[in-house]
């Protein structure tokens, strides 16, 4: 074969598994309403709070106040989390991790996306909590708004990405930190 032949091949091929891995990449790109379908439809009878819904009950000093958890490891929570936030040990049974919370306590829980956080709050419905809701897109949106994340007291302006797959959803601007590939 002719070198022209054989580079036009080779250039082909090379095109060819570029288009591929490019295609592979983007179809791997999460979205926020493909993670809010499978939270909704795992967790169906989770209530959902919206960010501008959190936000403004707690800018309103009439309202009773929300118990916010953070269900996230532990490094995560320590990298940000909301102000106040509780974080809590999920490894621990409801009971000893919510131990003196009244059952009617209105609770918000989150996380980075929403999945763990519904998860916890259906073992808090399960476990006899009357008012408690998962933040829409957790601490990533809440984020991604704009709104002020915390650390040891002070406003802080990154958060934990978790990993590079569930990081996609949050600003790249805010992540703490470029995770190693999943």
């Amino acid at each position: 074969m002719n070198k022209l032949l054989m580079a036009s091949i080779f250039s082909a091929g090379v095109l060819a598994i570029v288009g591929v891995y490019s295609w592979h990449q983007h179809s791997r790109r999460l979205t926020w309403s493909q993670v809010n379908a499978i939270i909704a439809g795992k967790f169906p009878q989770v209530p959902q709070l919206s960010v501008p819904a959190l936000h403004t009950w707690l800018a309103d000093s009439h309202k009773v106040q929300p118990l916010l958890l953070d269900v996230r490891a532990k490094v995560e929570y320590d990298v940000s989390h909301l102000h106040h936030a509780r974080w809590i040990n999920t490894d621990e049974s409801v009971a000893k991790a919510m131990g003196g919370i009244k059952r009617d306590q209105p609770i918000v829980v989150y996380c980075s996306v929403g999945y763990r956080s519904s998860a916890y709050c259906a073992q808090l419905m399960n476990d006899g909590f009357t008012d408690v809701h998962d933040l829409k897109g957790s601490i990533f949106q809440w984020a991604n708004a704009g709104l002020p994340v915390y650390r040891d007291g002070t406003i802080a302006h990154h958060v934990h990405p978790y990993n590079r797959h569930w990081g996609q959803l949050l600003e790249r601007s805010l992540w703490a930190f470029h995770p190693p590939k999943p």
